[in-house]
């Protein structure tokens, strides 16, 4: 049973001009340093990763390397379906998967569509909710759990934006 959904947003990538197609851009260094950054924060908050579900597009997968020293012992399944899907699609992924602790490293829009819709009927204001329901930035991350009493299923337990950092 999933008990734990991450939505990780890819890394900053390289503009589209600088690179064959979408599929095929990279992270930029500043994305690589705060994919890393963003795994240790989720690490330090007790996250105990066990799957990392995760779109086959290049910046997805670059997001994932950065990821994989601070959750080594997690599985990784590399999927074709989740570039560019559609919130359901996400969600349907997470809860098919065999693991109740689940990362999905994708994209936008769907990936901040799927987390407005998980947070519908919550009507917290902290901070990290307000932010979180007007954009999903690149390396943002927003962890929710299972709570059979919120409308969704589930509820925002963090949000963290990227902090900046020098590349």
């Amino acid at each position: 049973m999933l008990t734990d959904l991450i939505l990780f947003r890819h890394g900053k990538a390289v503009r589209p001009h600088e690179a064959r197609d979408d599929f095929s851009r990279g992270l930029t260094p500043r994305g690589r340093l705060q994919a890393a950054a963003q795994a240790s924060r989720l690490k330090e908050a007790g996250c105990d990763l066990q799957l990392a579900l995760v779109s086959t597009a290049l910046r997805a997968a670059e997001t994932w390397d950065a990821c994989r020293p601070v959750f080594p012992d997690a599985q990784v399944h590399l999927s074709r379906p989740l570039y560019l899907a559609a919130p359901s699609i996400y969600l349907n992924a997470a809860k098919t998967a065999k693991a109740s602790r689940v990362m999905i490293i994708a994209h936008d829009p769907g990936l901040h569509e799927l987390a407005r819709s998980l947070m519908k009927g919550d009507t917290g204001q902290d901070r990290g909710q307000t932010s979180l329901r007007e954009h999903l930035p690149t390396s943002g991350v927003a962890w929710f759990c299972a709570d059979p009493e919120a409308s969704s299923g589930f509820k925002l337990k963090q949000f963290w934006a990227p902090e900046p950092v020098s590349a």
